[in-house]
């Protein structure tokens, strides 16, 4: 469709700078921007759980508090069409978006944790709402940008490097803050946080040009709100025939979108309290989050290279069985011990092997949804895809934390592995986008 994101022609010289006109830099490219997306939600989901855990905060007002954290993803899709009809062309196309949403991250993340959460927890579940629409509307670019420039060749490698980057963003502003605010405090912990967002504004700065935003000249339009009418129907039919007319593939993709990414208990709201529980220390706490987040980021890269040699579906099936694994492991120790008697090892072990695994799925599963997606309306197809998955992650989340409270950490991780069977039964009808059409 014309006027929309087309792909890079991989022999089309570009400026030297722009990273996105060689495979090698689009790896580099997009791991470094999903860096600026772990940061954040590494410093909300670890540091701030582990923090209003040791508050006394409950595990209801904690599952709450992450929920509330994936609600502006599993909305996304509301205001994605923006990215695709709002080009900003003029001022770097999606570049512009992506620089944009990152110094809004930071302006609101510093307004989030200024919030006394124990005294005004709605505000709390307000700022983190407003903080995580910018960081979503900033993943919608980011996403549309890739999608619109991996090869076909590329797609699993390039998530592995995403993904890799968003666990490695986590790493810095979960563990890594942790580690910071124990020598130095919270304030300094807020500025280390605000100073690597904005060494991700430099890099998007002087090394990421949009190919669409360089491609395109601008023409004065006399009929501004008539050419924008046209563009919206001619958007809208493009849309439409992306998610309905395009065979199976994207039909199965929505409805596989909302189910769980394999066992998640372990990778989100659960493991943050379980380890405050469990009874150990700020610097444990960082510790492990960091090893965990590595051994997720460089299961993101192993997944992604599997994926691509040894086929996206058969990959994902495994890793997602794999999930359950590590999940059952722990269940089976807190119910025969209790979760006081776990030894320290198992714990850590059992952690950081989740994260090995999830890191591979995540980056396979994602992998799944750019064959599904029409490079046309990038940002608001595979925006839709992934805000179902988000939606997903937010109601486990809420679930876990109720479970967890009322009964158990036990039951919650065996009810997790159950509902990996679910997925499991789908992936075998999961296939691209017909490109035809």
């Amino acid at each position: 469709m014309a006027g929309f994101p087309a792909r890079v022609d991989k022999n089309n010289k570009m400026h030297s700078k722009n990273l996105l006109s060689t495979r090698k830099g689009r790896f580099l490219t997009f791991g470094v921007l999903y860096i600026s997306e772990g940061i954040p939600y590494g410093f909300t989901s670890t540091a701030m759980v582990a923090f209003m855990r040791t508050q006394g905060l409950s595990l209801e007002q904690i599952g709450a508090f992450v929920a509330a954290l994936f609600l502006p993803w599993a909305f996304k899709w509301v205001w994605a069409p923006l990215i695709d009809l709002v080009k900003l062309n003029r001022f770097g196309g999606r570049k512009a978006w992506i620089v944009f949403c990152t110094t809004m991250m930071t302006v609101t993340l510093l307004f989030t944790a200024a919030v006394d959460f124990v005294e005004d927890f709605q505000m709390l579940l307000l700022m983190v709402v407003l903080n995580n629409f910018f960081c979503a509307t900033q993943d919608v670019a980011i996403d549309s940008l890739a999608v619109s420039t991996l090869e076909e060749s590329e797609r699993a490698r390039g998530n592995g490097f995403m993904f890799g980057g968003q666990y490695f963003g986590i790493a810095l502003g979960g563990g890594g803050a942790v580690f910071v605010f124990g020598f130095w405090g919270f304030d300094v912990a807020l500025m280390y946080v605000s100073a690597l967002l904005m060494l991700n504004l430099v890099f998007v700065a002087f090394f990421v040009t949009d190919p669409a935003a360089t491609a395109t000249v601008a023409a004065p339009k006399s009929d501004v709100l008539g050419s924008f009418a046209r563009e919206l129907g001619s958007f809208m039919h493009v849309l439409y025939e992306s998610f309905l007319k395009s065979g199976r593939g994207p039909k199965i993709g929505l409805l596989f979108s909302l189910l769980p990414v394999g066992a998640m208990a372990l990778g989100y709201a659960t493991l943050g309290t379980i380890q405050v529980d469990f009874g150990l220390v700020e610097t444990q706490i960082a510790e492990i989050s960091v090893y965990n987040t590595i051994c997720g980021a460089v299961g993101c890269l192993i997944g992604g290279w599997l994926g691509d040699r040894y086929g996206i579906k058969n990959m994902l099936a495994l890793f997602y069985a794999l999930t359950a694994v590590p999940t059952l492991v722990l269940a089976m120790q807190i119910s025969s011990l209790g979760l006081e008697s776990v030894s320290i090892q198992l714990l850590y072990g059992v952690i950081m092997a989740h994260g090995l695994i999830y890191g591979m799925a995540f980056a396979v599963h994602a992998a799944v949804f750019m064959g599904m997606t029409n490079p046309a309306v990038a940002a608001t197809q595979f925006t839709a895809f992934m805000a179902m998955s988000n939606l997903a992650i937010s109601v486990a989340n809420y679930w876990q934390g109720i479970v967890a409270e009322r009964i158990d950490y036990a039951m919650v991780f065996y009810v997790d592995s159950l509902l990996v069977l679910i997925p499991l039964m789908v992936i075998p009808f999961l296939r691209n986008r017909d490109a035809g059409d």
